[in-house]
């Protein structure tokens, strides 16, 4: 392995650096057809959301195609080292409360979207106070192992819970021959020792690898296609999506700023969000951290701070275009597992970090937003992408949470926090804070943290 340092190219601005495609990052091949494919079908998952809420499927790609930019500005306008996504933990949450409402039945109301307003602006600003006061950086550099643990194992089994469980028949129930498919290829591609040591000795398998999730998507969609479970309505032609309608149909400066009971009614919804959003902080830090000592020769600078005031400065953005809370997040860990892991194998492999998270998000969103034929036929395949990730996300943080607590204090302590994450409820309402609360306090009466571990 060359262990001669790499240069990280870029613009500084500020704290943040931009970094302009083909110029501070290099094209690479897997990570862009991968991006095209998998981004592309899951990105349109939050048009049936919006669209229940009363926008057109047209308006709908449009929110889409604006939260898409502001999510890929994470890495290229400000520098982040994250592969950023949605808050996905936080999605059937929103959705149970606009149906608790009354507003999820496919009929335009402008209250639904002060409220969908109110959410992204009581989040942006908590957000930004942490970022700009350096009190997020002191809270994920505080907090214990064992609760940092806890809540990545906590979000593992949220994800295996939703895909195997509580959402079973969505996921699996549907077109089950085509997600065993996904899931069986995606996880040996990835994590399977032995398929990365027969790789080494064989070309079409090494090539099957670096293309991460591609292979098994395209094979299950083929599969699913074959067995029935799978029809695609292709359309042809060109779709200019209606951002201007957009806008004025959603944003709280064209509809009105939400009244403050508004604000009220939402913050439990907002403290859950900030909750999550925290946890992909941890979960993605630790990710990299994990990596880095096999490519010593390219330091990731972490900034939590940073990384706090760049999705406020984003999510401010959205919240006044087209505010949808679910799409605020800052990871999404199944990518960001599958872009770490071909990082750290070297690079001869991927030379920098940016060059695989530049790849996967930027290049492909001209295509993936303008081409009727792509959309249509991305359109059945989006839930075959979320299923895939979910799991991957689940297997991704297992391992990282594992790694993190070596006591069996610690080990307990994270076992019963990331139950509580996971499945706590209070008043019938999802409540991951009862798991943090539970963590926090058994972390510190039966953790001796005065003993430091190398």
């Amino acid at each position: 392995m060359n262990n001669e340092p790499i240069k990280q190219n870029g613009i500084k601005w500020g704290p943040f650096t931009l970094r302009i495609p083909f110029i501070h990052m290099k094209f690479l091949t897997g990570e862009f057809l991968q991006g095209l494919i998998i981004a592309g079908a899951t990105a349109l998952a939050g048009a049936p959301v919006v669209m229940a809420l009363g926008l057109s499927f047209e308006q709908a790609v449009a929110c889409c195609f604006i939260a898409s930019i502001l999510i890929t500005s994470g890495p290229i306008i400000f520098g982040e080292p994250l592969a950023p996504g949605w808050v996905t933990p936080a999605l059937p949450l929103v959705i149970a409360f606009f149906i608790s409402k009354g507003y999820f039945d496919g009929i335009y109301r402008e209250e639904a979207f002060q409220y969908m307003a109110a959410m992204c602006i009581e989040f942006t600003i908590i957000i930004l106070f942490l970022g700009l006061t350096g009190l997020g950086k002191v809270i994920v550099q505080k907090i214990p192992n064992a609760l940092k643990s806890g809540i990545i194992l906590g979000a593992a089994l949220a994800a295996f819970y939703q895909i195997f469980f509580s959402d079973f028949e969505r996921y699996i129930g549907e077109t089950p021959v085509a997600m065993l498919t996904i899931l069986i290829i995606c996880t040996i591609t990835t994590f399977s020792e032995p398929y990365k040591r027969i790789s080494e000795h064989n070309k079409i398998l090494k090539i099957i690898g670096s293309l991460g999730l591609l292979p098994g998507f395209l094979i299950a969609a083929l599969v699913g296609y074959l067995v029935g479970e799978i029809n695609f309505d292709i359309q042809s032609g060109f779709l200019l999506p209606p951002m201007n309608e957009v806008f004025e149909l959603t944003s709280p400066l064209s509809i009105g700023m939400p009244p403050i009971d508004y604000y009220l009614e939402v913050f439990p919804l907002v403290i859950i969000g900030y909750l999550l959003l925290f946890g992909d902080f941890v979960t993605g830090i630790e990710i990299i951290n994990d990596a880095q000592k096999n490519r010593p020769d390219e330091p990731i600078n972490i900034d939590i701070n940073r990384a706090h005031n760049s999705v406020g400065i984003r999510n401010l953005i959205g919240s006044c275009v087209n505010p949808f809370f679910p799409t605020q997040g800052t990871l999404w860990t199944g990518i960001h597992v599958i872009i770490v892991e071909r990082w750290k194998q070297g690079s001869g492999v991927m030379k920098s970090l940016f060059d695989g998270i530049g790849s996967y998000y930027l290049m492909g969103i001209p295509l993936l937003f303008f081409v009727l034929p792509f959309i249509t036929l991305m359109k059945p395949l989006m839930i075959l992408a979320l299923g895939v990730t979910l799991v991957l996300t689940g297997l991704a943080c297992s391992y990282v949470a594992i790694s993190l607590v070596k006591k069996n204090s610690e080990i307990a302590i994270s076992i019963i926090t990331a139950l509580f994450v996971a499945f706590g409820e209070f008043n019938g309402v999802a409540a991951p804070w009862i798991g943090l609360i539970i963590g926090f306090f058994l972390s510190l009466v039966l953790v001796d943290n005065s003993l430091k571990e190398n």
